[in-house]
């Protein structure tokens, strides 16, 4: 066979996805098709393609096939049925299936195809059509290497994207469908999840800004919800066929011996969007559901949209003039502290002596006691372990409440109870004391880097003058309304990266179990519709050991379970996160509460029976 540009290549299945990859390659290549549609197949040659009458002379005609169909089942009808491809297949050609497929049905076709001397390679696209239309869709090829070899021009004409997936056909419909209901399930756990901030009172705006600043970040909340702020779609992709890549990854996780609960979950919030919404649905109509059930609006109305923080020149003079004390100085506080020392002097408090004097020598000057603190600056800022403790440092004997005057300023930092929070804001009102709830994301290494995201909330003219010393931690400051709704949306946030990465494990540990290389998974997820920050993180972890995070299995309980009690008050169900918070409970307990959320993936291994290490 002739390889290169004289290969002339046919195409079958020029629906919504199929049309636009094979438009790529007129052009370039000599392209022949057919289709039982015949209005698609008129557009295409007028476009200058070849046409063929049927599925037999097609292949008679070509050196390359290509097909994109709905299911596997249509592959076999397409090539064994009557008047199909394998009346016109000689030794030496070559099938290309980009549909999205069921592995081991693709396999058995591939087998039966080798004994005839022809080279089946399966290689799926994920992107959506406007990235097919631009050549930028994700492919992901794997099959017999001198296959591949000769058709990797006629893929790389069609993208610039293509991954290789390894010789075993089939393995890039598996990695296909493991990126696929990652996306599903992630789509679904953010939609629910923003719901509750929603109906909480948060901004879809403000929610996407600081969603999008955090750790919790994931392809959803770049695209989708950008979208409905903007009151636009962002993809056409039909709901059954959603349904049934989620359907076809669960069901290689039940034949492998690999639970799904998690996506399992996101299966049937699907399929009750087709049952309700029809099957003319599409993917974008599962925000109508997702609104009926928690019974709020995502996107904002005029009032929402237009709040927004003031930040004046006046206010920013109070950078350098306000003095500030920290309380609370575990892995977070210390790493905000250190921050801070880097613009002013900070005075520090912690009932552990040794953390202070390791501060201390970094250049903190340490406060003898809590009210000697609060007499002593005029920003109090607090960061520690609930709000239970906060109030304990505020209010207790010996706290704050015995140093703090009109005027004062305390900042908790802390991922607290919103409704403590505005409790205890009221009490220090009464004392014409001004609280500010500004929890943050990233870690402290983010914190140590200046790139945590500060969800700040309060009177918007307390907010304005401690904003400058918020920017000193980190530029990425989100306004999110009076007090309480920062901590409802860190809670958004916590929420969301707890099922991010519990859903990547999931994936990934039913990748695995059926014969995927980790490192494939990672390369193509990374820049699929699946990709999520929390999974760029954990994956090198899973491969390499070591750690993605600093927070123990204590203490992302406590934040589901304030996360699901906020959605249980506002009456916002959120099946997804509520799975994901029980699974996470029984981890604590299983594991012990001072675990790392790390050690969550031996959890996914014992269950799916697997090592990732070993992959």
């Amino acid at each position: 066979m002739e390889k290169g540009l004289y290969m002339k290549v046919g195409y079958i299945g020029l629906g919504a996805m199929g049309a636009p990859l094979a438009q790529r390659l007129i052009g370039t290549y000599d392209l022949c098709v057919w289709d039982i549609n015949t209005a698609a197949v008129a557009e295409f040659e007028k476009l200058g393609a070849g046409v063929a009458s049927s599925a037999a002379e097609l292949a008679y005609r070509c050196d390359v096939l290509m097909l994109c169909l709905p299911r596997t089942e249509n592959v076999r009808q397409v090539i064994f049925g009557a008047q199909g491809l394998a009346q016109g297949l000689t030794p030496g050609k070559i099938i290309i299936d980009q549909t999205s497929g069921v592995p081991e049905q693709t396999r058995d076709i591939a087998r039966q195809l080798e004994a005839k001397g022809v080279a089946m390679i399966d290689a799926p696209v994920a992107g959506g059509v406007a990235a097919a239309r631009a050549g930028k869709v994700t492919i992901m090829v794997s099959g017999p290497d001198s296959a591949y070899q000769t058709v990797s021009p006629i893929l790389h004409a069609i993208s610039s994207n293509v991954f290789r997936c390894g010789e075993r056909v089939g393995d890039g419909q598996a990695i296909k469908l493991v990126n696929n209901v990652m996306n599903a399930a992630c789509r679904l756990a953010t939609l629910e999840i923003v719901a509750m901030g929603r109906k909480s009172g948060l901004p879809l705006a403000t929610l996407t800004d600081l969603l999008n600043k955090s750790t919790a970040r994931n392809r959803i909340t770049e695209t989708m919800l950008p979208a409905i702020v903007e009151g636009r779609a962002a993809t056409n992709f039909a709901l059954p066929l959603m349904v049934k890549d989620v359907r076809q990854a669960i069901e290689l996780g039940m034949n492998a011996g690999a639970p799904m609960p998690v996506s399992s979950i996101a299966l049937g919030l699907l399929q009750t969007g087709v049952n309700t919404l029809g099957q003319d649905a599409r993917l974008e109509d599962v925000v109508k559901l997702i609104e009926s059930m928690a019974g709020t609006r995502l996107r904002d109305d005029a009032m929402s949209m237009s709040m927004s923080m003031s930040t004046s020149t006046a206010a920013t003079a109070g950078r350098d003039e306000l003095t500030v004390g920290y309380v609370g100085l575990g892995a977070m506080g210390a790493a905000l502290v250190r921050r801070l020392m880097k613009f002013r002097k900070v005075q520090v408090f912690d009932v552990r002596p040794d953390i202070v004097r390791d501060l201390e020598a970094d250049g903190a000057v340490a406060a003898s006691d809590l009210p000697s603190l609060a007499r002593d600056c005029d920003v109090i800022m607090i960061c520690v372990p609930d709000s239970t403790v906060v109030r304990e440092v505020v209010f207790g004997k010996g706290g704050l409440r015995e140093g703090l005057a009109a005027g004062k300023v305390v900042i908790d930092q802390t991922t607290g109870d919103p409704s403590v929070t505005r409790q205890t804001a009221e009490e220090l009102r009464a004392l014409g004391v001004a609280l500010v709830d500004a929890p943050v994301s990233g870690g402290p290494s983010g914190a140590q880097a200046g790139t945590v995201a500060i969800m700040c909330s309060g009177a918007q003219d307390v907010c304005a003058r401690v904003r400058p010393l918020l920017e000193s931690i980190s530029p990425n400051v989100v306004y999110c309304g009076e007090t309480g709704y920062g901590h409802i949306a860190k809670l958004v946030k916590n929420a969301l990266g707890a099922c991010n990465r519990l859903i990547a494990y999931e994936a990934v540990a039913m990748g695995i179990k059926n014969g995927l290389k980790l490192r494939d998974m990672e390369k193509v997820i990374n820049s699929g519709s699946g990709w999520s920050a929390t999974f760029e993180r954990v994956v090198p972890v899973l491969a390499a050991g070591g750690r993605s995070a600093s927070l123990r299995l204590e203490l992302m309980v406590k934040d589901l379970r304030l996360a699901c009690e906020t959605a249980m008050n506002c009456g916002a169900p959120m099946l997804i996160a509520n799975a994901v918070r029980n699974a996470v409970e029984a981890g604590a307990n299983e594991l012990g509460g001072d675990a790392n959320i790390d050690e969550l993936a031996r959890l996914f291994e014992a269950r799916a029976g697997i090592t990732f290490a070993a992959a």
